[in-house]
């Protein structure tokens, strides 16, 4: 594995303006900043390399944006081939106090003939305080478990949750357990994407181990949610307060997902107040700041 070393600055299609709504965003310029390319083109069986490119962000403004993430729109080598995945999915957000504030994009494996890349798209910000309506409270969601949440904020964000008893939500999740019936369609998305039998033997093995991961462990003081997959991806974030508007301390949580459906739970310190308030941090198109960026002649190591 080789790493090149770089602080390229991009080339911005366009100035972002972080908010003029928000006096703590600021009216500034907001670059990418390519960091880093760690070359790993390699195929020997089952282990196929690529490219990872790892980005930030630089300018003025920067300690509003809460997340961010890279779209990509266009990524070739300099021998024309195209990079992108055509099966990739959609790309997460990644909160700016993680990793440094590093943004990493995988590309596919160009050849060794390749000397450079260019790679364009989109830098997504979020930005919270030029909405708000990014951030939801719901007050008394315990007196309503297995039932819709009820709020004006998610109705209007297009975002439905429900929020499950302990009971509800281990039946839930005993429903999500692979069987045959998955399974076949594990090997049947491998065939589409042209994996080998044994690539997909191997991945039906990692499926299955990970199906029993967390299978017992469902804490008596927790928080159990369930989402639609495309509202799970409008959520930036969810804590609880007090009534009073203190933060109630949580411990870890995990999710998993199954046929567009995601289960999370929150594991609490202590048993919840009644009168606990969920509070959602939420993507909306307001509070998006799009940020172009094009990089060019990016050197291969």
């Amino acid at each position: 594995m080789k790493r090149f070393a770089a602080c390229a600055v991009a080339t911005l299609g366009a100035i972002a303006v972080l908010g003029a709504a928000s006096p703590a965003a600021g009216q500034n310029d907001v670059r990418v900043v390519l960091k880093e390319v760690v070359d790993d083109r390699i195929s020997e069986g089952m282990v196929t390399g690529g490219l990872v490119l790892v980005m930030n962000l630089e300018g003025e403004g920067l300690d509003a944006v809460k997340s961010a993430r890279v779209r990509l729109k266009e990524a070739k080598d300099d021998t024309g081939r195209n990079l992108l995945d055509p099966n990739g999915r959609k790309p997460g957000f990644s909160d700016r106090n993680s990793n440094a504030g590093n943004l990493q994009v995988v590309l596919g494996s160009p050849p060794r003939s390749a000397t450079s890349v260019r790679v364009s798209g989109t830098a997504d910000l979020f930005v919270p305080g030029r909405d708000p309506n990014s951030t939801v409270k719901v007050p008394g969601f315990l007196a309503r478990l297995d039932k819709p949440v009820a709020s004006k904020g998610l109705k209007a964000a297009k975002v439905e949750m429900t929020v499950l008893s302990r009971a509800k939500y281990v039946e839930e999740r005993m429903k999500m357990r692979l069987d045959e019936t998955k399974i076949a369609g594990i090997r049947a998305e491998g065939k589409e994407r042209g994996m080998k039998d044994e690539e997909i033997d191997a991945l039906v093995e990692m499926a299955k181990a990970f199906d029993e991961v967390g299978e017992s462990d469902f804490p008596s003081n927790g928080l159990f949610l369930r989402f639609p997959g495309a509202s799970e991806e409008r959520i930036q974030e969810l804590w609880l307060e007090t009534a009073a508007g203190e933060r109630i301390e949580t411990g870890g949580s995990s999710s998993r997902t199954s046929q567009d459906v995601v289960l999370k739970q929150v594991e609490a310190k202590e048993a919840l107040p009644k009168n606990a308030v969920l509070v959602v941090s939420l993507f909306t198109d307001k509070s998006i700041v799009a940020v172009p960026f094009d990089l060019k002649e990016v050197p291969l190591p």
